[in-house]
């Protein structure tokens, strides 16, 4: 069985915690079920907050959860024109790329390789 990503690591019914990728560790993080189109989350990969989204586009997204101009969950802001937005001063960041479009924030916010298989999203972070 191949992943969106070409991967053969993983078989029905059973996934793999290694990722194909060299350095990265990929974890079960939702089912495509639990996330509405054009919402957020807050889920936890390796004690790593992330904000997994689920886009205009149709496709998930994995983003620090954490406002890069103050420290601040942006799983609780909103989500628009594929933009979150953190709910504290409003600096808003591409879940795409992690760039900055919106300030105070300056600083662009990471993101994370997601795939989807079988209807389970995966989010790969750095061992």
């Amino acid at each position: 069985m191949r992943s969106s990503t070409g991967s053969r690591w993983s078989t029905p019914g059973r996934s793999s915690s290694r990722s194909w990728l060299p350095g990265l560790t990929r974890r079960r993080v939702a089912a495509t079920a639990d996330l509405p189109l054009e919402s957020l989350t807050q889920v936890e990969v390796d004690g790593v907050p992330i904000c997994l989204v689920h886009a205009e586009d149709d496709r998930f997204y994995a983003i620090g959860d954490t406002c890069t101009h103050e420290d601040y969950s942006l799983s609780e802001g909103d989500f628009w024109e594929m933009s979150v937005e953190c709910p504290r001063h409003g600096s808003r960041f591409d879940v795409r790329t992690g760039k900055v479009t919106g300030l105070p924030a300056v600083i662009p916010a990471k993101t994370y390789p997601v795939t989807i298989e079988n209807d389970e999203i995966f989010v790969e972070v750095a061992d």
